[in-house]
């Protein structure tokens, strides 16, 4: 009876080693505290929307967010400040044409890796933008941080142009255009009667 060999699953010490790096990357937006270097150091990369679970009925990310951070370490103390800039896409809320604009959401985070009592976690637990963490802790992720900031620099509402003039009221057609015909000094029939009186 002849005996097989098994196959290794891996062909080469090259592609062992590959595959090992690949499962050794983090998204950018996870902060693998021991890497980052005493000091000041700047990073910038980009994210979805999907990323940030952002959705929105009206307002489109259809673009990627461009986001910079600098962070300073001292020992076990980190200090994160940064923006995140990109654009949304949707309807003018004047005229409802297609529309865009640019946000911009400053980031701010403290975070320190030490070991803290219950007093001192309650006493920070409404501090969106400090954390504590576990001293043991290897790497925390900055979504959270991130998804509030841009959540809350996003528009309520767009439009196509600072001028925009918007519709007609009673026949809906696009002011921008030009004059609709209708007359700017038609009397709204609830106040009919009170027009007669003069």
């Amino acid at each position: 009876m002849t005996m097989q060999r098994r196959k290794s699953p891996f062909t080469s010490a090259t592609e062992r080693l590959t595959v090992r790096l690949a499962n050794d990357i983090r998204p950018d937006w996870i902060l693998v505290l021991d890497d980052v270097e005493e000091g000041v150091t700047d990073r910038s990369f980009r994210m979805t929307a999907g990323d940030l679970g952002i959705s929105d009925e009206f307002l489109r990310l259809e673009t990627p967010i461009h986001v910079e951070i600098t962070i300073g370490r001292t020992l076990q103390t980190f200090a994160l400040k940064g923006r995140a800039q990109g654009e949304v896409h949707g309807d003018c809320s004047r005229c409802l044409t297609a529309a865009s604009a640019r946000f911009r959401a400053k980031l701010h985070l403290f975070a320190q890796r030490k070991e803290a009592d219950a007093l001192e976690l309650e006493a920070i637990e409404d501090e969106d933008e400090v954390l504590v963490v576990d001293p043991k802790t290897r790497e925390i992720s900055l979504v959270t941080m991130l998804h509030d900031a841009v959540a809350l620099a996003l528009p309520l509402r767009i439009h196509c142009k600072e001028d925009c003039k918007g519709l007609c009221g009673q026949c809906g057609d696009d002011l921008n255009k030009g004059s609709c015909g209708c007359s700017e000094q038609q009397v709204d029939p609830r106040w009919a009667a009170l027009a007669q009186l003069k």
